[in-house]
């Protein structure tokens, strides 16, 4: 048995065995299970498929991260109310007891103000696909928490089909959650947060080939809500400690690179929705000079005509906050490109060094992969917030 300190690894990546691609890529094989039969959920594959592994969320180093932008694979979804914009996010607390930081993920309809009183809130969080037909060890497990215990407010695990709340399979689980029945600092006045509960290793033995596993919040708004906390989520592994102090538990085995083969083309990775985790593949072939004349462009076009694209055969490139990238290494039409951030987080600055134009002009015609979140930059299509990036064949 390995000891872990918990707060000073850093682990949050999936092992794949369909590896990182668009959630809806009609080209993908099929897996099992996704043929529409027990457990089946289409025919598509989905964007992360994991056999074996567990998230600490140790990645996290900023509060409110929503999960779908934290984790590759897993996604949010705020049924109700309409426009708000509460979600399954990330956590820090230090507790006034004992010093010690802990990172999770945490819902709530909690509001100091009152200012969403009489809101009803239902709120979606829903994990990668797990593959439990290939799986050795078909269980998943997970430690909850609660604050400010209210009796309006729940937490409900279920087991999905699809990843929506609307799945067409949908079975409630009989899961041990944390409660003022059960939870270790309940009686501890001083600590808001009372401590972390084991839910055991659930079994997913005939659920499905493929399923996933939605966390189900519905709270009232105010300041009358309870506050649930979800942190170490395994499958494919028996559960272990968690453990704050200087050692205890399993330490998981390091994860593979991502499976590149699954990338996306630029042509469906400008079809992705916005905020969609993506994984793409393309051609450097250009990229916005440096100081533009404007932050925001309404189109490829306008860019171009203010004179800010530096293309393939310019005498000079600038750039270096992004690249635009393409299925064909001579592509021209800008309609046909997508941009690659380069300096919003330390994996895009990573790549950055690799892939930046200025002063190295022999990079157009480059492969490069990137993996990140579809959204926008300068107001063109982009990839941002990279986890994850190759650079060549």
């Amino acid at each position: 048995m390995k000891k872990m300190r918990k707060f000073a690894w850093i682990f949050m990546a999936a092992m794949t065995v369909a590896g990182f691609s668009a959630c809806s890529n009609s080209d993908d094989d099929v897996l099992p299970g996704m043929d529409g039969g027990n457990g089946g959920g289409g025919t598509t594959t989905p964007s992360v498929v994991i056999t074996d592994t567990i998230y600490q969320f140790n990645n996290i180093n900023d509060n409110y991260i929503p999960i779908n932008d934290l984790c590759p694979g897993w996604t949010h979804e705020i049924v109700s109310p309409i426009g708000d914009d509460r979600s399954w996010q990330s956590a820090k607390f230090t507790s006034d007891q004992t010093g010690i930081t802990e990172k999770y993920i945490k819902v709530t309809s909690y509001d100091s103000s009152n200012e969403n009183a009489g809101k009803s809130y239902d709120l979606w969080m829903i994990s990668p696909a797990l593959n439990v037909k290939d799986a050795a060890n078909k269980v998943f497990s997970f430690y909850s928490e609660y604050a400010f215990w209210a009796e309006t407010a729940s937490l409900e695990v279920y087991v999905l089909n699809e990843p929506k709340s609307t799945a067409s399979s949908k079975e409630k689980l009989d899961v041990k959650i944390a409660n003022p029945e059960n939870s270790p600092l309940v009686d501890n006045a001083k600590e808001k947060y009372k401590g972390w509960v084991a839910s055991g290793d659930i079994s997913l033995e005939g659920k499905g080939d493929v399923v996933y596993i939605g966390f189900r919040y519905q709270g009232e708004g105010g300041t009358s809500a309870t506050t649930y906390c979800i942190d170490d989520f395994a499958f494919g592994r028996a559960q272990v400690e968690h453990y704050l102090g200087e050692s205890g538990g399993d330490t998981p085995e390091p994860t593979p690179d991502v499976d590149w083969s699954k990338a996306m083309s630029v042509a469906d990775a400008l079809a992705a929705a916005e905020n969609e985790i993506i994984s793409v593949k393309g051609y450097i072939v250009g990229c916005i000079k440096n100081k533009p004349s404007d932050t925001s462009f309404a189109s490829f076009a306008e860019a171009q005509a203010a004179g800010d694209i530096e293309w393939a055969g310019a005498a000079e490139f600038t750039g270096t906050s992004q690249v635009f990238i393409a299925d064909d290494p001579n592509e021209t039409d800008g309609t046909k490109c997508i941009l690659i951030r380069l300096n919003d987080n330390d994996v895009a600055r990573d790549l950055r060094n690799q892939a930046q134009l200025a002063g190295n002009p022999d990079r157009i015609g480059m492969v490069i992969y990137a993996q990140g979140s579809r959204w926008k930059h300068y107001s063109l299509p982009a990839v941002t917030k990279l986890s994850a990036y190759k650079v060549g064949e």
